[in-house]
């Protein structure tokens, strides 16, 4: 590493670059919740699934004093598609990593993702992302051997500032990417070798097979809120995983997250109970790692614990500052504690790190909710019709339908109720009050956003 470092020398320690528009893995669920207890759906997960998030937008560039970073998912040479997992997992890790170093802004797993499959350039991605610097690499398995190449490149320049090579049996795929991570700061900021590095990486499990079972999990998972069936496919392989190896917090976590919205779907009380106790055992075994306190904060917002969310997701932003998914999962939280204000702050935050993230549409959906509560109707009216660009979903279309007729836009108003209607084929006026409540963080806009909602009925039909 002393060696790497001194050949970049350089990049100084007050050089201004890019910074880009980062995050991490998200799942989030609070007004979700209360949808799916409320009302259920006409139309199942599948049909919210269909809608793709669209695709990246140039980002506006923002100068910082910290090099941002965006890690491409590593190819798989290996000529078997089911090594695919070992190429995802090994680039999981090192944004994980990269992402604990406070000094680098690093753009989020489910952003980098939405490039796997394409053919593009580093400064195509830095153009995108709003990134300086773009890591790009590979994964060969050949019998019980495996090699990992990296290469890192200067997106403002074109040219590599740093490449390895790793040659290790195929045990050792679970160290390689701290070497890559550590390769990675030290050619980015010399500096950093100085202090210990903050990005401890969470403790691996004993079993490879274990490891992978918990990483497809992971992004079963965090892929869409109203996907049954991949939450019971998240279950399965965290439950193959703990048989496994029974003491890895990681596959705790994300089976206690995955029963949450298993909860959600079915108000289940056992899979809440079994939701609860898998969180407790993965915070034993992990109580610094940021996934665990992600789906820590996750489980307790699904519940309506909103000051105990809170302040999990607090937390897991401090382990993990990069973490999107946690800023867009505790803004969403502060709109129910009367803060809708700090919410938008923190909202735009995760859009801006995250900006092709799947769940975006949700952030926005949420960003909507909280213009609308500080009387910012047309920003409101605006970003709920961005939403439901990304994917139309229950929430976007009740906030529409809401500002809409606050405003007196009667027509568009009905338009948004009628297809609100056909997410809840229940729902009628006398349950506005409810829905409204699950909308409101008090009685006094409880009460408004029924009135408005009653309006919008009437426009559309259901009067």
């Amino acid at each position: 590493m002393e060696a790497l470092g001194s050949i970049f020398e350089w990049i100084g320690a007050n050089e201004a670059v890019l910074s880009g528009i980062a995050a991490a893995i998200v799942i989030l669920g609070v007004l979700y919740s209360f949808f799916r207890r409320l009302f259920g759906s006409s139309k199942d997960a599948s049909s919210e699934a269909a809608a793709k998030p669209s695709a990246t937008e140039p980002a506006a560039s923002l100068y910082t004093e910290s090099p941002s970073i965006a890690v491409l998912p590593f190819a798989n040479l290996s000529g078997d598609p089911e090594q695919e997992f070992l190429a995802d997992g090994l680039t999981e890790d090192i944004i994980l990593g990269l992402s604990r170093v406070k000094q680098l802004f690093v753009i989020a797993r489910n952003t980098c993702f939405s490039y796997k499959g394409r053919t593009v350039d580093a400064q195509e991605v830095s153009r995108e992302l709003g990134v300086r610097y773009v890591l790009e690499g590979s994964v060969r398995k050949t019998g019980d051997r495996i090699r990992v190449t990296a290469q890192l490149v200067d997106a403002s320049t074109r040219t590599p500032k740093w490449a390895e090579q790793f040659d290790r049996k195929l045990e050792e795929i679970l160290v390689v990417d701290d070497e890559v991570t550590e390769a990675i700061v030290a050619a980015l900021q010399p500096a950093l070798r100085r202090v210990e590095a903050e990005h401890a990486r969470r403790a691996a499990p004993g079993d490879l097979t274990a490891w992978a079972l918990v990483n497809r999990a992971w992004v079963a998972v965090q892929s869409d809120l109203g996907d049954r069936s991949a939450a019971e496919e998240a279950v399965q392989a965290c439950n193959e995983a703990l048989a496994l190896d029974g003491d890895y917090a990681f596959a705790h976590a994300v089976l206690a997250h995955a029963k949450s919205l298993l909860v959600d779907a079915s108000e289940s009380t056992e899979e809440e109970a079994d939701g609860l106790a898998s969180i407790r055992r993965a915070l034993e075994l992990g109580p610094d790692d940021p996934v665990v306190q992600h789906c820590y904060a996750a489980l307790l917002g699904n519940l309506g614990r909103t000051d105990d969310s809170i302040r999990a997701w607090e937390r897991a932003i401090e382990l993990d500052p990069n973490n999107a998914g946690a800023r867009a999962g505790l803004g969403i939280a502060r709109i129910f504690k009367r803060r809708a204000d700090r919410s938008l702050e923190l909202i735009d935050g995760a859009l801006r790190r995250s900006p092709a993230d799947p769940l975006c549409y949700h952030w926005l959906a949420n960003r909507a909710l909280a213009l609308m509560l500080t009387r910012r109707v047309d920003e409101a009216i605006e970003t709920a019709q961005k939403s439901i660009q990304r994917r139309p979903s229950r929430l976007s279309y009740a906030v529409l339908a809401a500002t809409l007729a606050h405003v007196g836009r009667d027509e568009e108003s009905g338009a948004a109720w009628r297809e609100l209607a056909s997410w809840f084929p229940r729902l009628n006026s006398d349950d506005l009050a409810r829905l409204a409540g699950a909308m409101a963080p008090d009685e006094e806009w409880g009460e408004e956003i029924t009135r408005a909602l009653r309006r919008a009925a009437e426009m559309g039909g259901s009067g």
